[in-house]
């Protein structure tokens, strides 16, 4: 550690200023109330290694398969349901003047559609650590120990948050092409036909609880509007999970609907998976840009409109000040969102407190990771050692073959 202040050892109370390693804090030995010329020591060091519980990381363990280091993608087919024929008379002719009895007459099944999801992105992580100079600040081996495991262990923990953060925000605001990519919840209607903001906050609940339970009735059913290849599909509740903003579960729960809510099982379905609410919204369009002006663009976007938040990781310099974004953080005011400004418009969103939530087959995000690794190299010429770990992954994605819907007030 460097010394900033002086010792005095005449045992005045000039007392010894020290900054630690790191540079960013500065603390005062507290002199010896007996023994002027000399400073009470350290007692003990803790280092704080319990730092992530919780975190809404669910989603990216759900969506997780396995990859590789051999290869790079996966590929995805779907089939669509075939044509049925009449039967006629065998010894006839059909109206193409083909004889229906012809056995070498051959049918091709309808060209399938195909998907590859890929392992394209490479990331690492690195930091150096030495075991000379750094040990002074600690009182023994097991304190400088903790401190340098606590270090050591937040690759894993920054990954952990990387991929929580990516796949919320992709879960968030994506919104698929399929015909009925957008479930709209006509609350306001609701709420519109009350005589009182109690009555208006029930029939706000239920009107959301009987769109989710048709919604449930139309997947089962046979249709080709829910994906974007529109093939013949149906599916089960048990294929589907519900994603939740947050402010919006809140809101209802806090409503006492026991009877509308369990009686489909739709209580269940509410809390299955919860997300907050900031992860929740759209990418930026034209209609978005107005009079705000907090952060400049081609434009302008308005503030008013909702919170403008990173969809990628980034880091960023604004009026000389450094941040580092993680996905579904707030853009720092300054920024300039535009090609080739602190952020290009694809890898910003804005919050919408309208999106209620997501509906989404549990197959339909596959987030594919191909391997993790550490490695170190140690410089004897300074005595630290750099630590470093990759990862690979594929970008977020969903499946055009499975259902990635948007519920949404309206």
């Amino acid at each position: 550690m460097a010394v900033t202040g002086s010792w005095n050892n005449g045992g005045t109370s000039n007392p010894v200023l020290r900054t630690n390693v790191w540079g960013d804090q500065s603390y005062t030995l507290s002199q010896n109330e007996i023994y002027g010329s000399l400073f009470n020591l350290m007692i003990s060091m803790q280092t704080f290694s319990d730092n992530l519980k919780g975190m809404y990381g669910d989603l990216a363990a759900k969506f997780k398969v396995d990859g590789s280091m051999y290869g790079d993608f996966k590929t995805y087919i779907g089939h669509d349901v075939q044509e049925v024929y009449d039967f006629t008379d065998p010894y006839a002719y059909n109206a193409e003047g083909n004889f229906q009895g012809n056995i070498l007459k051959t049918k091709k099944a309808p060209q399938p559609k195909v998907q590859y999801v890929q392992i394209d992105q490479i990331k690492f992580l690195e930091v150096s650590l030495d075991q000379f100079l750094s040990k002074r600040m600690a009182q023994d081996e097991g304190a400088f120990s903790q401190f340098q495991s606590a270090v050591l262990g937040w690759f894993h923990d920054t990954k952990k948050v990387y991929e929580a953060t990516l796949i919320n925000a992709f879960v968030g605001t994506t919104v698929s092409n399929a015909t009925r990519a957008t479930i709209n919840i006509p609350v306001s209607t609701a709420r519109g036909n009350a005589s009182s903001e109690e009555e208006a906050n029930r029939l706000e609940a239920s009107c959301i609880a009987e769109t989710v339970a048709n919604l449930l009735v139309d997947l089962k059913d046979i249709s080709r509007d829910f994906t974007d290849w529109k093939q013949l599909r149906s599916y089960s509740g048990d294929d589907l999970m519900f994603v939740w903003n947050s402010a919006w579960v809140n809101k209802v729960k806090k409503i006492d609907l026991p009877t509308i809510f369990n009686k489909e099982g739709l209580m269940e379905k509410m809390e299955e998976n919860i997300l907050p609410a900031r992860y929740f919204g759209h990418l930026v369009a034209a209609g978005d840009k107005g009079s705000g002006k907090v952060i400049n663009g081609d434009g302008e976007y308005d503030n008013t409109k909702g919170t403008l938040r990173a969809l990628i990781s980034k880091e960023v310099t604004v009026s000389d000040t450094k941040y580092f974004l993680f996905p579904g953080d707030a853009i720092p005011a300054g920024s300039t969102v535009k090609s080739s400004g602190t952020f290009e418009e694809n890898e910003v969103y804005v919050e919408d407190a309208d999106v209620m939530g997501k509906v989404i087959h549990r197959s339909a995000v596959p987030f594919m990771s191909a391997y993790e690794t550490e490695t170190s190299f140690f410089n004897p010429r300074s005595g630290v050692t750099n630590h470093y770990m990759y990862f690979m992954y594929s970008n977020p994605t969903y499946l055009k073959n499975y259902p990635f819907l948007t519920l949404k007030k309206a």
